[in-house]
């Protein structure tokens, strides 16, 4: 994605949270080589072959588990709307999803 072209969310449907929208910084992350190979990486290994409805992969597993990290942030804003020395921040909560997002690249 270029600095000139408009940045644009992208929704992903998610058998157990729905459609889940990711912020365009999310996006350029999800279009890696990279994260992208985690479309061939079984979440739960050779369980599979035991419970065939265990076959998901650690892609989708990493969308869920950024849209919740987003969850929490959007909980914990509310819940410290009042205060704005605990408030958290665009960025930081955008941290939060990158870190949740990512937490899978270095698996084999």
């Amino acid at each position: 994605m270029s600095a000139n072209q408009p940045q644009q969310y992208k929704v992903f449907n998610d058998p157990i949270h729905g459609s889940i929208e990711m912020h365009p910084y999310l996006v350029r992350i999800i279009d890696t080589p990279e994260f992208q190979r985690l479309r061939d990486i079984r979440q739960m290994g050779g369980v599979y072959h035991v419970y065939p409805g265990a076959s998901h992969k650690r892609f989708e597993h990493s969308i869920g588990v950024a849209h919740l990290a987003g969850e929490l942030v959007q909980a914990l804003r509310k819940q410290h709307c009042d205060e704005e020395d605990k408030s958290i921040t665009e960025d930081e909560g955008l941290s939060v999803q990158i870190a949740a997002l990512c937490h899978d690249l270095g698996e084999l």
